[in-house]
């Protein structure tokens, strides 16, 4: 079985090194490094986030009968990385047979690699069996309980430590605070002894505060400190973005006298996510301007603004200048290719894209099924849907949303009934999205007292979204006495203060306008203005 798992995870990665060498022109014989440069090559890898490739460097050497035994650490790095705890188990038996188990650096890269990999249990074995500990292995083993969610023990060993670094200290913060408790987070932060409370410390609880959103107590923390680092300011700019607040994001990054890459991406990707695309791309150019090279993060970033923009000439000028430059089309840009591509109506490129993707994940799939559903190929869905399961890729929310809209605009009932039912499979439950396109897969269909039991029996209260694609539905095939009813459901909704939209009223009128039963629909309108609603007028929006 471990043979198994193996030879799968080795296939991963020989897939990835294949696709690695053909996006970069290299053949296997100018990857022959001698003896004394492989392994700095491996650093190379991990160090530029290509941990696969770093892996297969291994695997190759080790195979010629080079002796391996000092990238081993290396190579934990890179299980604990991805994670890929069966290789990790299999370069551990490794390690007993080679008789350097005993070895404080390799014991401690056990440590690590069964901690992020969730084995904590084994964690703690090769914790124990250390015939010998120096600080970084009590750090490692302290970080692994911490994120494996035991703060109780983490805290036990933090106690019994009889040296401690700044390190320690740090990852007490990070770990109470990946765990939710800020308040010991702080306490621990506030006994931080003042020789050990350094740059990084700051940082630590700065970035603590922003990732639970309290963006308040991380502004305060980082008004105190007397010396910042660019990973503080990035913190920052993104924790404002996370929250909405683009004014504040823009003001610290604009109080930066130097900047980096990674500032800038802070930026780009802040702008993307909150939906200015053209602020994204303007921030793009001016990056470029001051002689920054974009990197995937960046690449991305803007990728996903074109898409959500429409701006197809400045994606494919994007995708033009990757080819130019060799850039490597890592996962991330792989998947902004396929989405800009999808979105902007260009299906055929982005089919391309993605067939030319050796190693897909579920964002590389959903972005092309997406696509298809957006653009009315609802079958192309349907099948790209069958693709992703037998390829082995577990399909999430997205998939399931993007599938079951498809077969509401194609009118694939039992299609989209059968794919509603899958969910239960990937034990993924379904929110008020996945039933809003599910009543209308029935709606469109006429099946319109089904939709509407289904629509009474959802273990949630349905919204304006729900409500509107039924009355819609009503309204197509004509049917006043079900929109009577939906109306109804609507006043019992609005009367518990579940849900208040007066504006259904006029379609209802209008529905009952198209059966040409004249009264009801100008008492329906009439309903709509005694409740003091007024009509959203229209507006139209030119893009320069």
């Amino acid at each position: 079985m471990k043979a198994t798992a193996f030879a799968q995870e080795l296939t991963k990665c020989r897939l990835l090194d294949a696709q690695y060498e053909n996006q970069n022109h290299i053949s296997h014989g100018s990857r022959g490094n001698p003896s004394s440069s492989w392994y700095y090559s491996m650093r190379n890898c991990i160090s530029q986030k290509k941990i696969k490739a770093a892996i297969l460097i291994y695997i190759r050497h080790r195979s010629s009968g080079s002796n391996v035994t000092g990238a081993i650490p290396l190579v934990l790095k890179a299980c604990a990385s991805l994670p890929m705890l069966t290789l990790g188990k299999v370069l551990h038996s490794e390690i007993v047979k080679l008789g350097v188990e005993r070895d404080v650096m390799v014991g401690t890269s056990l440590i690590v690699m069964y901690g992020k990999c969730q084995d904590i249990v084994c964690s703690r074995k090769v914790f124990d069996h250390m015939p010998e500990r120096n600080v970084v292995s009590w750090n490692a083993m302290i970080g692994g309980y911490m994120r494996n969610g035991d703060t109780r023990i983490a805290s036990g060993l933090f106690e019994t430590m009889t040296v401690k670094t700044s390190v320690t200290w740090n990852e007490m913060i990070v770990g109470y605070a990946r765990n939710g408790d800020m308040v010991k987070a702080k306490q621990v932060f506030d006994s931080v002894p003042e020789g050990l409370k350094n740059v990084v410390t700051w940082t630590v609880m700065v970035d603590a505060y922003a990732c639970v959103g309290d963006m308040e107590a991380a502004r305060e923390v980082f008004d105190k400190m007397t010396e910042r680092n660019l990973y503080a300011w990035s913190v920052m700019i993104t924790g404002y973005f996370k929250k909405g607040d683009v004014e504040k994001a823009r003001e610290i990054f604009d109080g930066m006298s130097v900047r980096n890459l990674v500032n800038w991406n802070s930026l780009i990707s802040g702008y993307a996510q909150n939906g200015l695309c053209r602020e994204a791309y303007n921030a793009f150019r001016k990056m470029q301007e001051e002689g920054l090279e974009p990197d995937e993060v960046t690449l991305a970033s803007v990728l996903s603004a074109c898409a959500q923009s429409g701006m197809f000439d400045v994606g494919k000028e994007i995708h033009e200048s990757i080819i130019k430059n060799r850039i490597e089309l890592n996962e991330f840009v792989v998947n902004g290719l396929v989405d800009m591509y999808a979105k902007c109506g260009d299906i055929i490129s982005a089919r391309l894209i993605f067939e030319g993707t050796l190693v897909k994940n579920d964002a590389t799939w959903n972005s092309l099924i997406t696509g298809f559903a957006i653009h009315g190929k609802c079958r192309e869905a349907i099948e790209f849907f069958t693709r992703m399961e037998e390829s082995g890729v577990k399909p999430n929310e997205v998939t399931f949303l993007s599938v079951l809209s498809a077969c509401a605009h194609g009118g694939l009932v039992e299609e989209g009934l059968e794919v509603f039912a899958k969910m239960e499979k990937y034990g993924l439950k379904p929110n008020i999205k996945h039933y809003g396109c599910l009543v209308d897969v029935l709606g469109r269909s006429g099946k319109l007292q089904e939709a509407f039991d289904l629509m009474k029996e959802m273990p949630m209260a349905p919204n304006e979204t729900v409500l509107g694609a039924l009355l819609g539905a009503c309204r197509i095939h004509s049917d006043s006495i079900m929109a009577k009813n939906v109306l109804e459901l609507i006043n019992e909704l609005n009367s518990g203060h579940v849900y208040h939209d007066d504006a259904h009223y006029l379609l209802l009128s209008s529905i009952y306008a198209a059966a040409e039963r004249w009264e009801m629909a100008e008492g329906a309108r009439t309903v709509f203005s005694a409740t003091g609603s007024e009509k959203t007028p229209g507006y139209s929006v030119l893009m320069s």
